[in-house]
């Protein structure tokens, strides 16, 4: 039994490696985020016109800049496996732009959490490779960033969220060297520049079923809500809201309020592990695994793109 429990756990692991490819997208939805904590409610979801097969976008965070809607969000590439930051604009809320370089770094991008304070509008994009968590400033918002400083050093953060919670600043992640999903790390500083403390009871929480940051946290009838990722059965599969009930430099404690799962009659019914606030506006992502044609003409075009690049750098070598 044991041997046929290891053999099927094998297979199912080269069918998601091989065959098993997922497609994600973003969306808007036409009410506040604190709407999913009241009650259990079907949005309409206007989704993005998907990008070409290969490419897909995920991760939307959104501020509102002169009356309008700029979303940033993760444009991902199969072809590369890289992925970069991008800008969308809503003009009307209903006439997206098209997506535009905005991040494009030498490592994989992610996640790009915005903040706006003191005037000023601030980025910090999931960089893990990089080993740190860097706080990016917007020098003509949304186009051109300029890097200020790693916030936190010498850590694999997955999906920072920073937010200001009874006079103090506070950033949660995730850290990939102990599993993406699984252990919830506090910092807290006075100031959004820091120095920067660590929580005296990290990792503050061990549950991978609502320990990743999924979003925006935010305020509703006095408490602080917290989305995080359930990612229990599979990574992105639903999200988890959280009711803060406790949060000092020595303490942490919240509880389950709420559940978001993906529209199962929708385009992208397997999976959302990102819902953000942007005033009476809410973003999401939504993922579909993909045909087993469109996986096989993603195998071949990264194929084809592999080849390129190698074409390319031998002529560099020889010329």
């Amino acid at each position: 039994m044991r041997w046929f429990k290891s053999t099927m756990r094998a297979l199912l692991e080269m069918r998601d490696l091989f065959f098993r490819k997922e497609q994600w997208n973003i969306g808007f939805i036409d009410q506040p985020i604190d709407v999913f904590v009241n009650t259990d409610p079907k949005p309409n979801v206007r989704w993005l016109r998907p990008l070409k097969l290969g490419k897909y976008l995920a991760d939307p965070f959104g501020l509102v800049k002169d009356g309008r809607v700029h979303v940033l969000c993760e444009e991902y590439d199969r072809r590369t496996s890289h992925g970069r930051i991008v800008s969308i604009e809503l003009k009307d809320q209903a006439s997206p732009s098209e997506p535009k370089i905005v991040l494009d770094l030498p490592v994989h991008a992610s996640h790009p959490y915005l903040v706006e304070h003191r005037g000023e509008i601030y980025c910090v994009p999931e960089t893990w490779q990089a080993r740190e968590i860097g706080l990016y400033k917007a020098e003509e918002f949304p186009l051109k960033w300029r890097k200020l400083a790693p916030l936190i050093t010498d850590f694999e953060g997955i999906d920072a969220t920073l937010f200001q919670y009874q006079g103090t600043w506070w950033l949660t992640c995730t850290d990939r060297e102990e599993g993406a999903s699984r252990r919830l790390f506090v910092w807290y500083a006075s100031d959004l520049m820091g120095p920067w403390k660590a929580h005296a009871a990290n990792p503050v929480k061990v549950d991978n079923r609502s320990s990743r940051p999924a979003g925006t946290p935010f305020f509703h009838n006095g408490y602080l809500y917290r989305p995080a990722q359930d990612c229990s059965k599979s990574y992105g599969a639903r999200i988890v809201i959280n009711r803060v009930l406790r949060l000092t430099p020595t303490q942490f404690e919240e509880e389950q309020a709420a559940v978001i799962e993906p529209d199962a009659s929708g385009p992208y019914p397997d999976g959302v592990h990102t819902v953000s606030g942007v005033g009476d506006i809410t973003l999401v992502d939504g993922r579909r695994f993909m045909e087993l044609h469109e996986v096989v003409r993603i195998q071949i075009m990264r194929l084809r793109s592999r080849r390129l690049r190698r074409s390319r750098s031998m002529s560099k070598t020889f010329f």
